[in-house]
């Protein structure tokens, strides 16, 4: 992940560095050689270049997204925490199945990257006042836990993956997912609707 990341970041780098030109002609100093002797190459005529103008766009409304009903709160999120409890599922499962560390270590790589679409997903939607406090807790949790999922995904050997997960576990802490099903009146969670 490390190593993507940097690749992103060297290919970033050099974009930015390589493509900000404006595609226009490169204004150079003349050597003190040059100056002396007349120019053989012909130029072009001053004013005959233009450099492109900048595109004029619309102005952009900015809307502000509206507060979700209670019953359309449920919905979302339920919808937005659907892929992190089946990733935790299918890793539960796996580690059940004493699958190879391989599959275990792509799983938890899953977990990792369901649970930061999920926390992503909790800040950015507007919750009813209700639960607005333990969707941040909840997204809170998350973000404690991603850590331990990514070295989990990382680790060299399924005894060192364990004290991972143990530690997500532990830094997730008791999320207040229990209570936020309450208040949006959803069933308690059940694992067979995950798997």
């Amino acid at each position: 992940m490390r190593q993507m990341l940097a690749v992103v970041g060297v290919l970033g780098l050099a974009c930015a560095a390589g493509c900000g030109a404006d595609g226009g002609p490169v204004a150079t100093a003349p050597s003190p050689a040059s100056s002396s002797a007349p120019s053989v190459t012909p130029s072009e005529p001053v004013g005959a270049y233009a450099p492109p103008s900048p595109a004029r766009s619309a102005p952009v409304a900015r809307t502000k997204p509206t507060m979700l009903s209670l019953s359309a709160a449920g919905t979302k999120y339920l919808q937005i925490t659907r892929p992190y409890n089946v990733a935790l599922e299918r890793f539960e499962k796996a580690a059940n199945e004493n699958m190879s560390l391989t599959t275990l270590q792509a799983r938890a790589k899953a977990v990792a990257a369901a649970n930061l679409a999920e926390s992503g997903a909790l800040r950015s939607t507007v919750w009813p006042a209700k639960v607005s406090t333990q969707m941040r807790a909840l997204a809170k949790a998350d973000a404690a836990a991603r850590p331990h999922w990514l070295l989990a995904a990382a680790a060299e050997s399924k005894s060192e993956m364990a004290d991972h997960v143990e530690q997500a576990t532990a830094a997730g802490g008791k999320a207040p997912s229990t209570q936020i099903r309450q208040l949006l009146g959803l069933p308690k969670y059940d694992e067979k609707d995950y798997s």
